[in-house]
């Protein structure tokens, strides 16, 4: 399921933005140098591991490519799909964009960025990378040698971290979830290469072998920009996977059933078993982590595993990067059935599914949870400068109980509009989705579409 839409996305991305027309004209450098597009157009894509990144100027090397990361395409801000920033009490704070670019380098993932608060009941918010963006080899090297962005002392680092967080995860599952030299096929090994046969007593660091890893991937679709000197900058400029530019460690995907869950504490990341592999909460500042429920509503770290721990076998599906071959690290988890009440009510819509067709209307399809003791309206307006939905003049609630397909054992349901009418794209580009409490009245959730620009107008 992950694997097929992650995997479609990407060559898609690469595929259509070859021929087709610059996304934006105007880029803003990180020191406020304007550029402009090229011309004849010319155009660049790539997908591959980091080769290095310049921090300084806001640029990195992939498959040859040097990569100019600005700080904003035609007004708005460069973001880069993949990432993600966290922050105490595990607040979303967007993607990493061109203004942030620094938070990819190793250093200050591994120091300056680290959360580590605890997320609530469960385990630690974020306490630092166990990959390094770069190559295993490469990030071993000195920069006095290279002149690269990369040091062996915070790959010991990173390296040090992923035995840790890993070992303390292990010791909190019950003896037979996990197989008895789990921590040998890891790296952790004798003078002689074998496994340790106790595991509360290992053999020294020195003898640990960390498991082989490339670099991190970017993927980047854009074109030649120019400044007023004439120099030249790759700037990725066509959308690609929800960013102006991807990146990710990769995107390994495990589903089955859980065997075994276990809450975290302040120096142990959650984590549970499926298979033979052991799952990990993503610890890297740089990469987001994303638990969605029935109709895709976001489950909270401690909701989740009180969750695990009272459905013993609960099916799950996980996206993240392997460490190894034993070892994930989630970024997305999926898991049917849930719902946290926290959330109150949760809309979502398919990407994909909106058309438009003047003179006949809108047409979308998504799900609301939950829907019992709920309903669902939309309403047309606008979105200001300020990001905040505006309802059009002479446009009012609008119900669509009537497109509703009811599901009683998720409490949730799907709608499927056809042909709506209302919808302008000159004047009411955006469209709200309100549930409303029918006991109490009480507006429980409101999400805002730019349906406009999802047809493309």
């Amino acid at each position: 399921m992950f694997a097929i839409r992650f995997m479609a996305c990407a060559v898609t991305a690469i595929i259509a933005g070859v021929s087709s027309p610059a996304f934006s004209q105007v880029a803003v450098l990180h020191n406020g140098v304007q550029v402009t597009l090229k011309l004849p157009l010319q155009n660049f894509a790539c997908e591959g591991p980091i080769w290095d990144i310049d921090v300084a100027n806001h640029q990195m090397r992939v498959v040859g490519n040097l990569i100019t990361i600005p700080a904003s395409l035609n007004g708005l801000p460069f973001t880069m799909s993949g990432t993600g920033i966290t922050g105490p009490e595990d607040v979303n704070n967007g993607p990493i964009s061109g203004l942030t670019f620094d938070r990819l380098a190793d250093l200050n993932a591994t120091n300056r960025d680290v959360v580590l608060d605890t997320s609530g009941d469960a385990g630690p918010v974020r306490l630092g990378p166990a990959r390094s963006i770069i190559s295993q080899g490469e990030a071993r090297s000195s920069p006095s040698t290279t002149g690269l962005n990369r040091t062996p002392q915070i790959e010991k680092q990173i390296e040090d971290n992923f035995f840790f967080l890993v070992r303390n995860a292990f010791l909190m599952h019950p003896p037979g979830k996990l197989p008895a030299n789990f921590l040998g096929s890891i790296g952790i090994r004798t003078e002689t290469g074998g496994f340790p046969v106790n595991n509360n007593q290992l053999p020294p660091r020195r003898y640990w072998r960390y498991p082989t890893s490339a670099g991190a991937t970017v993927i980047a679709n854009g074109h030649v920009y120019v400044d007023n000197l004439g120099r030249e900058y790759n700037i990725p400029d066509v959308e690609t996977l929800g960013g102006s530019i991807n990146f990710g460690f990769s995107e390994n995907v495990v589903i089955g059933s859980v065997v075994s869950a276990a809450l975290g504490n302040y120096n142990t990341p959650d984590s549970f078993v499926v298979g033979g592999v052991l799952v990990l909460m993503n610890q890297d500042p740089r990469t987001p982590l994303d638990i969605y429920g029935t109709g895709l509503a976001p489950v909270s770290k401690a909701y989740f595993g009180s969750y695990l721990s009272a459905n013993p076998g609960a099916a799950v599906a996980i996206v993240g990067h392997m460490i190894g071959e034993h070892v994930l690290m989630a970024e997305e988890i999926e898991v049917d059935g849930v719902f946290d009440p926290a959330v109150g009510a949760w809309v979502s819509t398919i990407d994909g599914q909106w058309r438009f067709q003047p003179g006949q209307g809108l047409s979308y399809r998504g799900s609301v949870v939950p829907i019992a003791d709920h309903t669902i309206a939309i309403r047309y307006g606008n979105i200001n400068a300020q990001g905040v939905f505006v309802p059009g003049v002479n446009t009012v609630e609008r119900s669509i109980q009537a497109n509703l397909i009811i599901d009683p054992l998720t409490n949730s349901a799907t709608f499927d509009v056809r042909n709506q009418a209302g919808a302008d794209a000159n004047a009411l580009r955006a469209i709200r989705f309100t549930v409303t409490n029918t006991s109490t009245g009480e507006t429980v959730r409101e999400q805002v579409y730019d349906w406009a620009t999802l047809v493309g107008l």
